[in-house]
C-alpha cells in the first residue's frame, strides 16, 4: 500500500454485546451515534460454546449486526471472527446472505478456527471438535459456492453436494469479503492464500501485529497476490481517560475477566489520554493496517465520544 494509505487507516468501532439491566436500546443508540461521528464500520465478536469467552454474557455477534443494520445506513458491518469449524457452513451462508441483504451490502465476514478448550463437551453437544483447519477451509469454499453459483456444488472431504440453490444471494457479488483471523504462521499463510483480508485479534499485542502483518505481506508476495486488493486490519481493545492509570485499570478489569486471562489487558490494551492512544495507533497504521477496529469495553457511549477525539487527532496527524 502507499505511504499515504498507511497514514490514514479506516477507523471502525466494536459494538456493545452486553445488556445493561436487560435493556437493548443502548446498542442501537451506540450504532447511530458511531455513524454520526463518521466511523467506517461496526464490528462484533463471535463467542460460541467452547470459546474462551463463552462464560461471559455476550450477545450473539450476527444477531447484533442484524439489529444495527436496521438503524444505520453507511458503516460496514463486520464480525471477527466466526469460529467456522463449529458452524454448518450452508446454514451460515444463508444467515450471512440475509444480513448482507438487510444491510444493503455492507457485510464483512471474519473467520477462524478458534481454540478447543473442552473437546468432550463440544462433541457431547453435537458440535465438531475434530479437523478444525479442514472444516475452516472447506467451510469457506462451501459458502462461496452457495453465494456465487445458481445451483451450487462442492466435492470435498467433509461436504459433498450438487444442485443446491441459495436465495436470495448476498447483495455483494460474488459474496461478502472474507477475512481470516489467526496469528500463527500457518494461519497467516492461509489468510494470504485464501482470504480477502486478515484481521489481527484484539487479544494480541501491537508487537504481535507488527510481526504478523509483515509475515502476511511476505506470504502475499509468495502467493503472487496484489497487496492493494487485500485488507490488513486489527481489533484494538481501547480505553480513553485523562488519567492513564484509570484507563488501564478499567480496561484490564473487563478484559482479564472476559478472557479468564490475568494480565491480558495490560499486555494488549491501548489505554490512556487521547494523545497517548494516538501514538500507539500510529504504530499500527505505520505497520500497514488498512482498518483499525477500536473496541471500548465499558461505558460504551461515553467512550465512543472519547474515541471521536482520538479519531480527530489521528486524522490531524496523518
Amino acid at each position: 500500500m502507499t505511504a499515504a494509505g498507511a497514514m490514514r487507516p479506516r477507523l471502525s468501532v466494536g459494538l456493545p454485546q452486553e445488556l445493561d439491566q436487560d435493556e437493548p436500546r443502548p446498542i442501537a443508540a451506540y450504532a447511530i451515534r458511531a455513524e454520526t461521528l463518521g466511523f467506517s464500520g461496526l464490528w462484533t465478536l463471535d463467542s460460541p460454546p467452547g470459546n474462551r469467552t463463552a462464560h461471559h454474557p455476550l450477545l450473539d455477534g450476527l444477531h447484533t449486526l442484524s439489529h444495527v443494520a436496521a438503524v444505520t445506513q453507511a458503516p460496514r458491518l463486520g464480525i471477527a471472527v466466526i469460529v467456522l469449524p463449529r458452524r454448518n457452513p450452508a446454514i451460515l451462508a444463508k444467515e450471512l446472505a440475509t444480513i448482507d441483504r438487510l444491510s444493503r451490502g455492507r457485510l464483512t465476514v471474519g473467520v477462524g478456527i478458534g481454540r478447543v478448550e473442552d473437546a468432550d463437551t463440544l462433541t457431547g453437544m453435537g458440535i465438531p471438535a475434530d479437523r478444525p483447519v479442514r472444516r475452516l477451509v472447506e467451510g469457506v469454499d462451501v459458502m462461496r459456492a452457495l453465494w456465487a453459483q445458481e445451483e451450487a456444488a462442492h466435492d470435498g472431504e467433509l461436504y459433498h453436494f450438487t444442485g443446491v440453490p441459495l436465495a436470495p444471494k448476498p447483495l455483494q457479488r460474488p459474496g461478502p469479503p472474507i477475512w481470516f483471523g489467526g496469528g500463527v504462521p500457518a494461519a497467516l499463510e492461509r489468510a494470504a492464500r485464501l482470504g480477502d483480508g486478515w484481521i489481527g485479534s484484539g487479544s494480541s499485542s501491537i508487537g504481535d501485529f507488527l510481526k504478523q502483518s509483515a509475515a502476511v505481506g511476505r506470504e502475499l508476495e509468495a502467493a503472487g497476490r496484489d497487496r492493494s486488493g487485500f485488507t490488513i486490519a486489527k481489533r484494538v481493545y481501547i480505553a480513553v481517560e485523562d488519567e492513564p492509570q484509570v484507563a488501564r485499570q478499567r480496561l484490564s478489569a473487563v478484559l482479564d475477566a472476559m478472557y479468564a486471562w490475568p494480565g491480558l489487558g495490560e499486555r494488549v490494551g491501548v489505554a490512556g489520554a487521547p494523545e497517548q492512544c494516538v501514538e500507539e495507533l500510529r504504530r499500527l497504521a505505520d505497520a500497514g493496517a488498512d482498518e483499525l477496529v477500536l473496541a471500548p469495553m465499558y461505558a460504551h457511549l461515553a467512550q465512543l465520544e472519547r474515541l471521536a477525539e482520538v479519531k480527530r487527532l489521528l486524522r490531524g496527524a496523518a
